[in-house]
């Protein structure tokens, strides 16, 4: 498993930051709530290469339609989030929950945004992606959170929620909700998020830029 102390980075990494990648990456190689740790794997690999191909015109990537492991519709929606995402709206997502489930949907994502997450971190820190963790034994656990809503987004969410809409997304599977969050949560902000004063290289102020020109390029809706 890498370690991801990233020794070699161009830039300066912070222990947080490389402490929650690891955690990240000693989640995805155990069972899920929903998947397998085997299917876990296999849907980050699937990411990972059909993200890296996200320069290439859809109809030049080649890549196979079957995965061992992964149904094709569960394909499919890998593809779509990984290379994208801003593009799905409530009749493709009804499509594809219909296919596999809402849960299992919610966790795909999360491992799919995870690894986008990581691979697009070692680029712009210079180093190599860390290689797939080897699958831990085990089965999922299917445990379904009690105190879902239906607030209009396209899966059930946990309701009510004390955080932004964002925080919430994947909470119909805790798992997912925290493997995506222990990354992106230390990326993002730092100590005293509330305040617009932070001791860090960038500010508040620009770190708000950044997110949401990152956020307009890809769409995002929130």
């Amino acid at each position: 498993m890498s370690d991801f102390s990233y020794g070699d980075a161009a830039v300066t990494v912070t222990d947080d930051i490389a402490a929650s990648h690891r955690e990240a990456w000693a989640m995805l190689a155990g069972p899920g709530t929903w998947w397998t740790a085997a299917e876990r794997l296999a849907i980050a690999d699937r990411a990972r290469r059909t993200f890296a191909l996200r320069a290439t015109p859809p109809w030049l990537r080649q890549l196979p339609e079957t995965e061992p492991g992964l149904s094709a519709p569960a394909v499919a929606i890998v593809d779509k989030v990984a290379v994208g995402a801003g593009s799905i709206d409530r009749a493709w997502a009804t499509e594809a929950i219909a296919e596999i489930g809402d849960a299992r949907y919610v966790e795909l994502i999360g491992v799919v945004a995870t690894i986008v997450m990581l691979d697009v971190f070692a680029e712009a820190s210079g180093v190599a992606r860390a290689p797939l963790p080897d699958p831990e034994d085990g089965p999922p656990s299917g445990e379904r959170p009690d105190g879902l809503g239906d607030i209009g987004a396209h899966v059930p969410v946990l309701d009510p929620f004390p955080f932004a809409n964002v925080a919430r997304a994947l909470s119909l599977v805790p798992e997912a909700n925290k493997l995506f969050r222990c990354v992106s949560v230390p990326t993002y902000s730092a100590a005293g998020f509330s305040s617009l004063e932070w001791d860090t290289p960038l500010s508040r102020p620009q770190v708000e830029l950044v997110a949401s020109r990152v956020s307009a390029m890809n769409e995002c809706f929130y």
